[in-house]
């Protein structure tokens, strides 16, 4: 069975500027694993080991006419807190569209998904200098990325290999 989520991709014009990033946090006292070039995305909804590929599709299709939008990356979102660190993000800021096509994907398809949404930049392992890390999340709290237009959604599969997931879009539906 697929293991499958709906997502948005990162734009190629701004993934250079996420890597950069990414560099510059790779180089803290941390023990983290990044997210590849090919695999930045904005998750709706995480699906799971799902049949039915073709009634899922016919699902997105619902989003036909849903419009495009704007939203924008800004400002670095830790998860669960800077106490503990497990994930580093990116927010999604928007006008509440964003989370309105994650509402109306998750009715129709169904899955796991959190209102707010973000990016992930990486998921931490361990740290060695915690201060430090805090310091530098800290002074790049507000760090930003640009504006995306949201023109469409996919449909992907990932793939879990030892050196990481594989991911292939399936289908894809302009908004």
């Amino acid at each position: 069975m697929p293991r499958l989520f709906v997502c948005v991709w990162i734009p190629e014009e701004m993934k250079q500027a996420i890597l950069d990033f990414q560099k510059k946090l790779s180089k803290l006292p941390i023990e983290a694993k990044f997210v590849e070039r090919e695999n930045l995305h904005l998750t709706l909804t995480f699906l799971g080991e799902r049949t039915g590929i073709e009634d899922i599709k016919k699902s997105l299709e619902k989003l036909k006419g849903f419009g495009e939008f704007p939203i924008f990356l800004s400002g670095l979102k830790i998860i669960p807190s800077l106490e503990y660190i497990r994930v580093i993000g990116v927010n999604v800021k928007d006008d509440g569209t964003f989370t309105k096509l994650i509402k109306n994907t998750v009715k129709l398809v169904g899955g796991e998904y959190y209102e707010s949404s973000k990016m992930t930049l990486c998921r931490v392992k361990s740290i060695k200098d915690k201060q430090k890390v805090v310091k530098f999340l800290e002074e790049n709290k507000d760090v930003s990325f640009g504006k995306i237009d949201v023109k469409k959604v996919d449909l992907v599969e990932s793939k879990l290999t030892p050196k990481g997931p594989l991911y292939s879009s399936l289908f894809e539906v302009y908004l």
